[in-house]
């Protein structure tokens, strides 16, 4: 599931690139249960300006009712930047929607 929506933000232009973690093991309360599941942690680049359409894609496709989404704003190097905006302007692919999971 992790790779499905890693490929489909960076098709879709929402991220320029999307890092996978390997598995961890997460224990959590979850509807007045301890739970116990393997999580992958997805790092994805975008421009700041999608931050919120990652946000909402995300909440929209991801298998948990309540994935965890922590967005952090950084700075990056010129040419780095200028790669993730160049990768994020706007793709739309609005044929690709019943695509996505």
């Amino acid at each position: 599931m992790a790779k499905t929506l890693a490929k489909q933000m960076v098709e879709s232009g929402l991220a320029a690139c999307v890092q996978i973690s390997a598995p961890g093991t997460a224990i959590y309360r979850w509807q007045g249960e301890v739970q116990e599941s393997t999580e992958y942690f997805l790092s994805i680049k975008t421009n700041p300006a999608r931050l919120h359409e990652i946000k909402h894609w995300l909440q929209r496709y991801h298998p948990y009712d309540t994935p965890e989404i922590i967005m952090l704003e950084g700075q990056a190097a010129a040419a780095y930047a200028a790669w993730v905006n160049e990768s994020t302007a706007c793709i739309s692919n609005p044929k690709n929607e019943a695509n996505h999971v």
